[in-house]
C-alpha cells in the first residue's frame, strides 16, 4: 500500500480545486449538484447529500493515446 496525498481548496462558495497525487480536479457547484473538470474529462455528480445515493455521467472522457496506438498495431 503506498501513501497517498489529497488536499481540498475551497476558493468561493460552490468552486473548490482537490489537489491529490494524480491529478487536480476542479469543481464546480454546490454540496450535491456538481461538474467536475480533470484530465480524465467532465463528469456530472447529483445525488442526495450524506445518503450516499448519487449518479456520476461522463459529459466527456478524453480517449487514451496509448490504447488508440495498440488497436492500430493489432
Amino acid at each position: 500500500m503506498g501513501l497517498r496525498f489529497r488536499r481540498m481548496l475551497r476558493l468561493a462558495p460552490g468552486l473548490r480545486i482537490r489537489l491529490d497525487s494524480q491529478d487536480p480536479v476542479l469543481s464546480i457547484g454546490p454540496r450535491g449538484a456538481n461538474l467536475n473538470i480533470s484530465r480524465r474529462g467532465i463528469h456530472s455528480h447529483a445525488g442526495i447529500p450524506g445518503s450516499g445515493i448519487y449518479h456520476r455521467q461522463a459529459l466527456w472522457k478524453r480517449t487514451s493515446r496509448t490504447g488508440q496506438a495498440a488497436k492500430k498495431r493489432r
